[in-house]
């Protein structure tokens, strides 16, 4: 797969003539598949399963959409890093106000933990559905699962995108299995896409789709994706670093295309066989009752086993992304990976036991629902340095956005800060 996604990129004739050259090249290919696995965690499962459940294929185009928003600004981060050779949290404390550079650390590190928090309880709630645990002890098991899994790596990370690969493709085969159990009708999945202004007509389908838009573009990983390809690109002579972008450009749109598929694979098993009349399944428990009185108890397991992998995966991310945060802003950068990981485990795992302890553990959805409401509060604090930062010329040199592709991403950025402002308001008030 590397190499295709080298051959994809062009330049085959001076990668050929430079060995040292084709092997930094084939270095730009994995950080893609890092952040990736932000775009599958358990967060995005409630907002999928809940649009599937309610309007059918209705909102599945908002899915399509919002991967392709995602995908836009995964590569504009990976430009920054490979024409800069630093990372996004590096450039926002050199270039911009000490009080924006503060307020962007903030952020990051709440996004952090509020991803922990929802990998945490989704882990739990896999661990109980397979197993019976209470959501208490799932939480803790999953916690521990982290550390074995960072034990495993040992901060390598080839190591790291070889575990999250394989944790990828258990999510992805999955759903390839449960896509085949609920045997859609592709003709009416097409027609479902193209009543999507219904759907968005609906106000319970609208908020829907604007989860799927904040579960979708997670601050943290945009700091993990520039943090990824800034390592690796700070050997590249300035002649390499235009294959470097389309090598990262490719693998970026290749990881997340598969990201993509498995969301609208979520969302169309949901359709299939959880929807009818006025029915909205927002709970994950009940998603996986319905899909083992529909499809069978081997695919409710199946189910089980692929949001545990979903979440530990995240959770890996996460931790990764910390480092590139303490780094960059100056903030605690000599932590060790499990350092960092017992710390943020601690507070999202208090937090945790705190809401469920309060709630009775009667709704852990809920708390999924609080972690992507933090996250669109955080998402502001990282499109907007990137976008300002993209666009200096004295930061990019000939690299830097300009015209219809820098108000393209003004455009987004501020369209995107309204809807999840709205999203907000609508589930505080």
């Amino acid at each position: 797969m590397t190499g295709l996604i080298v051959a994809m990129s062009g330049g085959k004739s001076a990668l050929a003539q430079n060995a040292q050259l084709s092997t930094s090249m084939r270095r730009m290919v994995g950080s893609g598949l890092l952040v990736a696995v932000g775009y599958i965690d358990p967060g995005n499962w409630a907002t999928d399963i809940a649009g599937g459940s309610g309007f059918g294929y209705g909102l599945l185009s908002v899915v399509i959409a919002s991967a392709l928003l995602a995908l836009g600004f995964q590569v504009l981060v990976s430009r920054l890093a490979l024409a800069t050779g630093q990372d996004l949290a590096t450039l926002t404390a050199r270039h911009l106000s000490p009080r924006m550079a503060k307020a962007a650390w903030l952020a990051g590190e709440a996004a952090i933990l509020a991803t922990a928090l929802a990998e945490l309880v989704g882990g739990a709630i896999a661990l109980r559905l397979l197993f019976g645990l209470p959501l208490l002890g799932g939480v803790a098991v999953t916690g521990v699962g982290t550390f074995a899994v960072l034990a495993l790596t040992r901060g390598n990370a080839d190591r790291h995108e070889r575990v999250i690969a394989v944790l990828l493709a258990i999510v992805a085969a999955s759903f390839v299995f449960l896509l085949f159990k609920a045997n859609p009708a592709w003709t009416e999945v097409a027609q479902g896409v193209a009543r999507t202004g219904g759907a968005l007509r609906d106000p319970q389908g609208f908020l829907i789709a604007l989860g799927i838009l904040g579960a979708t573009l997670m601050p943290h990983n945009l700091y993990l994706h520039s943090g990824s390809l800034a390592e690796r690109a700070r050997s590249l002579p300035a002649d390499a670093r235009d294959i470097a972008m389309r090598v990262a450009r490719n693998d970026t749109a290749l990881s997340l295309g598969v990201a993509m598929l498995i969301n609208a694979a979520i969302m169309i098993v949901a359709a299939a066989s959880l929807s009818g009349p006025g029915l909205i399944v927002s709970s994950l428990d009940d998603a996986h009752a319905a899909i083992g009185h529909t499809l069978g108890a081997g695919a409710a397991i199946i189910f089980a086993v692929a949001l545990y992998a979903a979440g530990q995966s995240s959770t890996i991310t996460g931790v990764l992304a910390g480092r590139i945060l303490s780094r960059g802003f100056q903030a605690g950068r000599n932590w060790s990976d499990r350092r960092r990981a017992l710390v943020t485990r601690l507070i999202a795992g208090a937090a945790a036991a705190g809401l469920l302890g309060y709630s009775g553990g009667q709704d852990p959805d809920g708390l999924l629902v609080l972690s992507q409401v933090i996250l669109s509060l955080a998402l502001p604090f990282a499109l907007a340095p990137l976008v300002l930062l993209a666009c200096r010329k004295s930061i990019m040199g000939r690299h830097a956005l300009r015209g219809a592709w820098a108000w393209a991403a003004i455009a987004a950025t501020v369209g995107i800060i309204a809807l999840d402002g709205y999203l907000l308001a609508d589930t505080l008030l």
